[in-house]
């Protein structure tokens, strides 16, 4: 169910209830107006197919599913369908035995009609094939399965499992040892596969456009796309269909620093001019940084990027996302950055702005930043790899020069912060403010780190004593050392107190959605951001989820393990 930013809103309350229509092709069911809103649930519910990319014809695509209702014991119904997303067109999973047919018309998984009665508990299922098969038309496809109300008026959880299907063999973009130069406006389509071996760098005055549902499979510590000073990226996806730039290897066969990852050079101001970013080959190819704080490197909506994060010979791993010296006219929403092998997203100076910003299982630190970062970050979602022991958010200034301007400054609104599958079990610390960076911090949650939840460091204690920096209206759960350390610990605000989160378990499709008894939801928990034209001043909740779940339909989460299953699975 799409619902609006905010809390929950329940009968009974003086407000009306708002809920979804029905779908394409399903029936409206008598008794809608008497539904109850059901809350998030922390039941496991994940689907994915065997590739990413099919070519028409010649590949046997699979679906798989796995399904536990991880103590849930309400009762829902199970749909699973088959959508073209550009003709919207349904087909209905039901199991038949061992596999799962295509039904026409609405279907529940387990054989009954829309308007039947049918609720049950979530039952375990899979990792299992559940469905095999080939011929699809070329296009853009998912795989959908949700969790229904009882009388079906409400989705409580999905899932989707997206994919192309080509009838153009991929087409591959440069080769071993000779980068490709964009020098004219280029647009990449969605109906044909690209891959990646070597750097793709977009000149000054030109621009790549990249369509809805484009696939881009790389591979090599030489793979990467650059977006030089000057030029201009536009990949706008959609919910339904993300730009999606991935690992070339088979879905369960992925790995952090697979490829390079998405580098954007601006011409903001930093706090050293102009610089060149590590990991570009040669290094000259690296220049960013500027006077222009309106620069723009051009429009990032509903993208994903996974497995990035190799480097070139020696040297750190880079980030999935590299933001160096953007500005404040590029526009960055509905942006992830999952499993890379050093930072998730990197922010060297600049003015941009990230909103619904996704940075998740990262071997480094989730989100960095330094160098007179000045920009805004608003629903911003860290999930970090147990295993990691770097922290969620790494925040500094200038090693060089605690005065350097411009002072790294940024504005942090509905912010959450994850550190591991259950309280405490996460490594490193939170967020960590050091060398001088302040920051302007409200409606942020922290939880399960081994650390501390808030780390003051450096000279940047000083800007919170001298009123520059604040820190408030903040929930802290699950620390394992202070939950702020350093000598800022009496100016930042906070509550520590269980978030109640329905799933932030390190696994597939998570739902750190809070559930309706939430502190974090509470009048008066939070306060409305600064009405700047940029940022959503109705989100007066803390952390980055009111009663939509926005991850839904683009995003991936989780270890690579989760994705994996025998070739002969099925379902038992």
């Amino acid at each position: 169910m799409s619902r609006k930013r905010g809390a929950w809103l329940l009968l009974g309350l003086g407000a009306g209830l708002s809920l979804a229509a029905a779908e394409p092709g399903e029936e409206a069911v008598a008794g809608r107006a008497e539904a109850v809103l059901m809350e998030p649930t922390a039941a496991r519910l994940a689907i994915w197919t065997d590739k990413l990319g099919y070519l028409r014809g010649n590949d046997l695509i699979s679906l798989y599913v796995q399904m536990d209702p991880m103590g849930d014991g309400r009762q829902f119904r199970e749909f699973m369908y088959l959508e073209n997303i550009e003709t919207r067109h349904r087909q209905y999973l039901e199991l038949a035995g061992e596999r799962a047919l295509l039904r026409e018309g609405v279907v529940g998984l387990r054989g009954n009609h829309l308007s039947a009665k049918g609720a049950r508990q979530v039952s375990r299922l899979g990792p299992v094939r559940l469905w095999t098969g080939r011929g699809l038309k070329p296009g853009l496809w998912q795989f959908v399965a949700e969790l229904r109300s009882p009388d079906t008026t409400e989705t409580v959880k999905r899932a989707h499992a997206k994919f192309v299907v080509s009838a153009r063999m991929p087409q591959a973009v440069g080769s071993p040892g000779h980068d490709t130069e964009i020098t004219s406006d280029t647009t990449w389509s969605n109906d044909v596969i690209r891959t990646l071996r070597q750097q793709v760098f977009v000149n000054a005055g030109a621009t790549l456009t990249i369509e809805p549902g484009t696939l881009i499979l790389a591979r090599g510590p030489q793979a990467a796309i650059v977006v030089e000073r000057g030029a201009r990226i536009v990949a706008q996806g959609r919910r339904e269909a993300p730009v999606v730039m991935s690992c070339e290897a088979p879905v369960g066969q992925r790995f952090e620093g697979c490829w390079g990852g998405l580098v954007l050079l601006g011409a903001a101001p930093t706090t050293r001019g102009t610089d060149l970013a590590a990991g570009i080959v040669p290094p000259d190819r690296g220049f960013y940084g500027g006077t222009d704080e309106g620069d723009s490197s051009g429009v990032l909506e509903h993208v994903r990027i996974e497995f990035a994060g190799a480097v070139p010979g020696s040297g750190p791993a880079r980030a999935g996302l590299g933001l160096f010296g953007v500005g404040s006219g590029t526009r960055l929403d509905y942006v992830q950055a999952h499993d890379s092998a050093g930072i998730g997203i990197e922010i060297a100076g600049g003015t941009a702005s990230c909103l619904h910003c996704v940075a998740s299982g990262s071997g480094s630190h989730a989100l960095s930043w330094s160098r007179g970062w000045r920009g805004s970050a608003q629903y911003l979602y860290v999930q970090q790899d147990p295993d990691s022991g770097e922290s969620g958010i790494w925040g500094q200034h200038e090693e060089l020069a605690y005065d350097a301007l411009p002072r790294s400054w940024p504005q942090l609104y509905n912010v959450t912060v994850v550190g591991g599958s259950v309280p405490g079990a996460g490594g490193g610390r939170g967020i960590v403010l050091g060398q001088g960076t302040a920051v302007t911090a409200r409606n942020a949650l922290v939880t399960g780190f081994s650390g501390a939840a808030i780390d003051v460091r450096d000279n940047s204690a000083s800007l919170f004593l001298d009123g520059t920096s604040s820190f408030g209206n903040a929930i802290i759960h699950g620390s394992g050392g202070a939950p702020v350390n350093g000598g800022a610990y009496e100016v930042i605000h906070y509550s520590e107190v269980d978030p109640l989160l329905a799933n932030t378990r390190y696994e597939a499709n998570p739902d750190p959605r809070p559930l309706f008894a939430s502190p974090a939801l509470r009048m008066g928990a939070g306060v409305a951001p600064p009405s700047d034209g940029l940022l959503d001043t109705s989100a007066q909740f803390i952390g980055a989820f009111g009663s939509e779940n926005w991850l839904e339909g683009w995003t991936i989460f989780g270890p690579e393990s989760d994705y994996t299953v025998p070739a002969a699975a099925s379902p038992r």
